[in-house]
């Protein structure tokens, strides 16, 4: 014989002091929104201590549709970073903060990058970007935060730099994406901005005569593989040593200790250079990148400056 008993919840009393604390925070994100969605130049947030901070707005490049929300939980927002504590007292942290391209667009690295992209000598047709090692998104630590996202961020100038100078030939430019790192999360969003995530080998296919390949210290020898398979229009990727001497197994990069003092810190090369590589980008007209906010490290832009078969 069936149950008929009926399964109820246990009702839970909700006091008038947090009743008024759950309107409050409705109305903030309805507020925050509603800002967003008029335009306005600037936002304002209140931080942990409920003291407004405002947050600028106004990119020329970009609409309104480049700001989102983003939102942190009670254990980032009670985290203190060894590394940069000061984020953290000076009030940055807000419950509901605007993540936007701003900072990206305003950096002397933006500029540097544009401005390659518009006057290096070349006779490519680009019509697609494939990016590797350019890492997930879900990353929290402020370093990798700003770089991950800034070098997402820096496909969006690409394609708009090349696309201005016509070097697409008027043809949609194409953006794929290869990491390991990748979840579900990564790939919804980085579609959302017209990136299409690969996985291992499929971004190395789309490599051919009509590609940029962007990299950025990757875990897996991208440089030679490249080479190897097809000489692409473009790259931006690691700087190419010039001889075989001077790149030894392991590469010096600074790094913060727990006092803020700087040390040096090393890893294996993952991505290095072989006499073919050097051979491939004689036939590139090259620009070292100027990268003075750190967001990528030693990178150069090279294009190809003359028609090229497979040089195989």
């Amino acid at each position: 014989m069936a149950d008929s008993r009926v399964c109820t919840l246990p009702k839970v009393r909700v006091d008038e002091e947090t009743k008024h604390k759950i309107r409050e925070t409705l109305n903030h994100i309805k507020d925050l929104s509603r800002q967003i969605d008029e335009g306005k130049e600037e936002v304002y947030i209140p931080n942990l201590d409920d003291v407004p901070r405002v947050y600028n707005l106004k990119t020329p490049l970009l609409d309104s549709d480049t700001y989102f929300i983003c939102y942190q939980g009670i254990q980032s927002l009670c985290h203190i970073h060894p590394y940069s504590p000061e984020s953290f007292l000076r009030g940055a942290l807000t419950p509901v903060s605007i993540g936007q391209h701003q900072i990206w667009l305003e950096s002397d690295s933006h500029q540097n990058l544009e401005h390659h992209l518009a006057t290096l000598k070349t006779t490519a047709n680009i019509r697609k970007i494939v990016c590797f090692g350019l890492g997930t998104l879900r990353r929290l630590s402020d370093d990798e935060y700003t770089r991950t996202h800034t070098q997402h961020a820096a496909v969006e100038t690409m394609v708009a730099s090349l696309a201005k100078r016509g070097l697409n030939g008027s043809q949609e430019i194409k953006c794929y994406a290869q990491d390991l790192e990748y979840d579900e999360v990564d790939q919804e969003f980085l579609r959302s901005i017209g990136i299409t995530t690969l996985k291992d080998p499929k971004g190395f296919l789309e490599v051919d005569e009509h590609g940029l390949v962007f990299s950025v210290c990757p875990d897996t020898p991208v440089k030679q593989i490249v080479t190897d398979l097809h000489w692409p229009a473009a790259m931006i990727w690691d700087t190419v040593s010039p001889s075989e001497k001077n790149q030894t197994e392991m590469f010096p990069r600074l790094k913060k200790d727990k006092k803020g003092g700087l040390w040096k810190s090393h890893w294996p090369i993952t991505d290095p250079d072989s006499e073919r590589v050097r051979q491939m980008i004689k036939h590139y007209a090259h620009a070292q990148l100027e990268d003075s906010d750190g967001y990528f490290g030693n990178l150069t832009i090279y294009m190809k400056c003359e028609e090229l078969s497979n040089g195989n």
